[in-house]
């Protein structure tokens, strides 16, 4: 089981909730990201929409069959 603040990645769709869950919880738009990115806002956008194009599809489907999961977290503080 994932833990709450937690993202089990097994689809594109699942990167960019991810992506934009984090996005927003951090108080930033998208034209900021994307201004701190160097990219348009569109670019965000079809981010936070899933579409990576069929490399990232692929790498995910490769890791499911071997058996592994991707799960994105927010980074632990260093104290």
């Amino acid at each position: 089981m994932i833990p709450p603040g937690e993202y089990q990645v097994v689809a594109a769709r699942d990167l960019g909730a991810a992506i934009k869950h984090f996005r927003t919880s951090a108080g930033v738009t998208q034209v900021a990201a994307a201004e701190a990115m160097g990219v348009g806002q569109s670019y965000i956008s079809s981010l936070e929409a899933g579409r990576f194009g069929s490399s990232l599809t692929h790498a995910l489907r490769l890791l499911r069959f071997v058996g592994c999961e991707v799960v994105v977290r927010p980074r632990r503080a260093r104290g």
